[in-house]
């Protein structure tokens, strides 16, 4: 690890560093007005819909008037082909959709923190096993997984999460891993296992401890990837019903009247374009806090 990666290595360390990145980069305060944005919009959004049956995927009874409508002030985001107001359905999609990406990196991140880590500690035999485990999850696309699962358990938000897991967990287990064999070999780790001190005890406090803040900068940043491939899922018909009030269902709702109706399926967009946009530029500042490498790429660039 380099010696920015080491004064991080703590909860302190890494609010030191988003205070330092928050001063330094106006991307960062971009991405997180974005982010708080779509936040406040998930919190609300229930409050805020014109029409909260509507947006919860109830066909009105004069569905048949309404059928269509394009923006207006009536209507801000107009109505879909089945006569339901596009603004209800977006807003009370954000909650929705935060709670699945929050809900994924979550648990992909705890699973492939705990491998990583172990296959880190232990070495030999556990280190080959966790390390090809993770090696045939990373060979299966999220697309593939969220078919089988479909098939076998049918639709529902169950699907679109585990399929997800599936998939991410093992790209936090090899980052977990690299970091934990630098953290495993450093002298108070080793002094601790010489002292007799019980493993699981060792990896909790000494361990995972200190790679966590590394491999949480990551996981932020993966945060729209998430929000993307959740879309993708959903948006295929593999995950939530067709009625529930996802934003990639809603384009998938629209895409069949996208020369006629084009305002169904691009509000969603948007919302889904400046979501995954607000954590990728919260998570590219930070991490390039930790590797100023980055920093000088982006310059190169651009």
């Amino acid at each position: 690890m380099n010696a920015l990666e080491k004064r991080i290595n703590s909860a302190a360390g890494l609010l030191e560093l988003t205070k330092r990145a928050w001063r330094r980069s106006t991307r960062l305060q971009a991405g997180a007005l974005l982010v708080g944005f779509m936040a406040a919009i998930a919190v609300l959004g229930p409050y805020l819909a014109p029409y909260p049956s509507d947006g919860m995927g109830v066909v009105p009874q004069n569905a048949a008037e309404r059928v269509g409508k394009p923006p207006s002030l009536e209507y801000p985001f107009g109505t879909d082909s089945l006569g339901r107001d596009v603004l209800s359905r977006v807003l009370m999609g954000a909650r929705l959709a935060l709670a699945q990406i929050l809900l994924v990196v979550s648990l992909s991140l705890a699973l492939g923190l705990l491998v990583g880590v172990y296959a880190a500690y232990y070495r030999g035999p556990v280190e080959v096993v966790l390390n090809y485990a993770a090696e045939v999850f990373l060979a299966i696309p999220a697309i593939v997984i969220a078919l089988a699962l479909r098939l076998v358990l049918g639709q529902g938000l169950h699907v679109v999460v585990a399929s997800l897991v599936l998939s991410w967990w093992p790209w936090y287990a090899r980052t977990s891993y690299v970091y934990a064999r630098a953290v495993a070999e450093m002298e108070y780790v080793l002094l601790a296992r010489l002292a007799g001190v019980p493993d699981r005890v060792v990896v909790f406090r000494h361990v995972i401890r200190n790679v966590l803040p590394l491999v949480l900068v990551q996981a932020i940043t993966d945060l729209g990837s998430v929000l993307l491939e959740a879309s993708a899922i959903n948006f295929l018909g593999l995950g939530l019903p067709p009625d529930a009030p996802d934003w990639g269902i809603i384009v998938q709702n629209g895409f069949k009247y996208i020369a006629s109706m084009p305002w169904i399926s691009m509000f969603p967009g948007l919302f889904i374009l400046a979501t995954a946009l607000g954590f990728s530029l919260v998570g590219d500042s930070l991490r390039e806090e930790v590797d100023p490498k980055m920093r000088r790429r982006w310059k190169l660039w651009f």
